[in-house]
Formats: C-alpha cells, sequence, structure tokens
C-alpha cells in the first residue's frame, strides 16, 4: 500500500509549475505564492499541542521548533541557522506565522529549505516531539518524500526581494513595493497616520519630491526612510531620522496601496484604510469599487468578443451553387468546379464553425 498525502501531492504540482520557469523565479511568479502556502500547510499539519511560559496550553506554529532547532547549531546546518536569526531580528515580522513565512522566503533564496526537514529525518525522536505520528512530519515515509521534494527546489533560483515582508504577518500575497531615491530635502511632504502599526500615508503636498510622477500616493505604506524601517515604534521619531542624513539623498522604500494589476486595492492596506477612520481615504476604496467594476465590465466584453472571434476555422467564402433536393457530399466536388467556371468567385473572410448538425458560416467584422 502505497503511502501519500494530499498536501504532498499538491506541493509537487506546485513544484513541477515553478520549473516550467527557465531562468529565475521572482515575486512576479503566480505559483510562488501557491508553492509557499502549500509548504506552510504541509509544516503546520499534525503539530503537537505545546505549552506557554505559564503553563497553558498555546496555538502551536512550525516557527517554534524550527527556532528550537536552529538554536541546536547541528553542524553542516550553520547556514539555516543564520537564516532563522535573520528573522528573528527582522522588525517587519512580529507573529510566529509572520516569521515562519519570512523564514521560508529567505530559505528559498539561500536554498536551505530543506535542512529542518532533513535534521528531523536524521533525528527522528526530534519529529516525534513535535508531531503527531499521523501527519506528513510525524511519519518517517512522508517526511523522506517530502524532504526530496524540497531538495528538488534548490535547483531553481529564487531571486525574491526580502526587503518585502511588512505584510507577511497578514498574508502570503505580496504587495507592490518601490525603492525610490529623493533628492536632498529638509521635509518629505507627506504626512502619516500610524495604523495597527503600519505608517499609512494620508497626504501628499503637491510641491514636493515624493509628489512627482506619482512616486508617492494617499494610501500607500511608508516601509522605510534611509533603511529605517518604519513601524509603530518609530511614532514622533520620522524628523530625528532623516536629519541624520540631512543634505543627502533619501531612499524610501513604499508599499503602493494597489496591486500590480493596477486593479483593485491591495487587501491588507484596504483594512488599513477602514482602520484609521480617515474619511478623505475612503474614497480610496470607492474608486477602487468602480474601477472594478468598470474592468470586469471591460473583460466580459472582451470575453464575449474573443469568443465569438474565435469559434470556427478563419476561411474565405467563395460563393454559393444551387444543388436542388441533392445533398449529399458527392456534389461538394461538383459545385466547387461550377463556381470556378462561373467567373463569380468571392473572397469575403468568414468563420466557419462545424456543430453537431449543420455548420455555421458568420462573416467577419472588419474593424
Amino acid at each position: 500500500m502505497s503511502v501519500s498525502d494530499p498536501l504532498i501531492k499538491e506541493l509537487k504540482g506546485w513544484t513541477r509549475k515553478l520549473m516550467e520557469d527557465p531562468k529565475e523565479i521572482n515575486d512576479e511568479n503566480e505559483d510562488l505564492c501557491h508553492f509557499c502556502k502549500c509548504f506552510e500547510n504541509c509544516l503546520q499539519k499534525g503539530l503537537l499541542p505545546c505549552l506557554d511560559s505559564t503553563g497553558y496550553l498555546k496555538t502551536p506554529y512550525a516557527w517554534h521548533w524550527l527556532e528550537y532547532v536552529a538554536e541546536k547549531n547541528y553542524s553542516s546546518y550553520s547556514t539555516f541557522s543564520l537564516v532563522v536569526e535573520q528573522v528573528k531580528q527582522n522588525s517587519k515580522v512580529h507573529t510566529s506565522i509572520g516569521r515562519l513565512r519570512f523564514l521560508i522566503r529567505i530559505c528559498l533564496v539561500r536554498k536551505c529549505l530543506h535542512m529542518p526537514i532533513e535534521i528531523l529525518t536524521r533525528i527522528p525522536t526530534l519529529a516525534t516531539e513535535f508531531y503527531d505520528l499521523k501527519s506528513i512530519l510525524g511519519d518517517e515515509i512522508l517526511r523522506e518524500i517530502l524532504l526530496s521534494v524540497l531538495l528538488q527546489c534548490n535547483k531553481f533560483n529564487f531571486k525574491l526581494n526580502l526587503r518585502n515582508a511588512t505584510f507577511l504577518d497578514d498574508t502570503w500575497q505580496m504587495p507592490l513595493c518601490v525603492a525610490l531615491e529623493l533628492v536632498p530635502c529638509k521635509s518629505l511632504g507627506i504626512s502619516v497616520c500610524f495604523t495597527k502599526e503600519k505608517a499609512l500615508i494620508v497626504n501628499v503636498d503637491e510641491k514636493s519630491v515624493a509628489a512627482e510622477d506619482n512616486k508617492v500616493e494617499i494610501g500607500d505604506v511608508l516601509d522605510e526612510i534611509n533603511e529605517n524601517v518604519i513601524n509603530g515604534d518609530s511614532k514622533g521619531k520620522l524628523r530625528k531620522i532623516m536629519k541624520k542624513t540631512s543634505g543627502q539623498p533619501i531612499t524610501l522604500h513604499i508599499i503602493k496601496h494597489r496591486t500590480k494589476n493596477f486593479r483593485e486595492l491591495y487587501e491588507p492596506i484596504l483594512h488599513l484604510i477602514k482602520s484609521s477612520g480617515i474619511e478623505r481615504l475612503k474614497s480610496l476604496i470607492q474608486i477602487s469599487q468602480l474601477d472594478q467594476a468598470e474592468t470586469t465590465k471591460r473583460d466580459k466584453i472582451s470575453k464575449l468578443k474573443n469568443k465569438t472571434l474565435s469559434s470556427g476555422f478563419s476561411v474565405k467564402y467563395c460563393g454559393s451553387v444551387h444543388v436542388g433536393t441533392e445533398g449529399d457530399v458527392k456534389q461538394i466536388e461538383k459545385a466547387i468546379r461550377q463556381l470556378l467556371k462561373s467567373g463569380e468567385v468571392k473572397q469575403v473572410p468568414v468563420k466557419f464553425e462545424c456543430l453537431e448538425i449543420g455548420i455555421v458560416v458568420t462573416q467577419e467584422i472588419d474593424d
């Protein structure tokens, strides 16, 4: 009897999808998010309950055992230990699930995603300490299968923007980020409102350098200034951060409020806007809903047109011949010869569609 698990089958499927990218895999790859979600589910499945410092049960997260294993500093796994330390020092992720997601992204880049699974494979008692025996990582065979999939991923070239980590506590959906370098100035000309520890931009001075070419827009999130992470701890400190590099170019890392296709608001920022309670920002929601409705309408029309134009084969209509009551296939060759001899051959572009009973000939519209 073969041992398998639906999550491993799914992970294999997403891995095959990633193989289709011949050069490098970046945040634009639509399959990457699905792969990461699936792997996260593999890690979370079957975790045994654990106790907090006060002796109460707490929600188990894979991050806890990954951190524990990294602190053991097993030989040959120093890369993984360094990655865990990098995650712990990052001030953009605050929750166990956010740290787990950030860890997965860094491990993909550093080609060490397999290492913690390999440690559990070499030390099975560790696996049974953290996982149910019927889970993927608790079962010896399933663990080996998962390890083989992850070793395959080491062959891929991941080029991910690791600065893009601010919303990993909330979602795997990566926002659109831009890195800007502005000319030296005393003031950026932007106003922010701290909502849920994020610096939501609520106003941009039209005459400021930040406003040029819509580099920074109302509704965006100010993520970094001169490589300083901006979060709840930065309240009242923005001027001080600016003064540190007075007279030098200013670098900003901005998280855009629109998704990559510019059709809708990035969902976590949408929640920030609603939580802020600022009326002027709510207009962004209305604009986004109108844009989305208009886009949906255009997509429907486009699909309808494409369906109409793509149904059948593109051929030339040359004319018709009356064959009387005889309509069998033998008449086709005779009719063609008769039409050619008549000298009345037309050249009209049409769509020729074979149906279950009969045919449909539709004249193409010349735009």
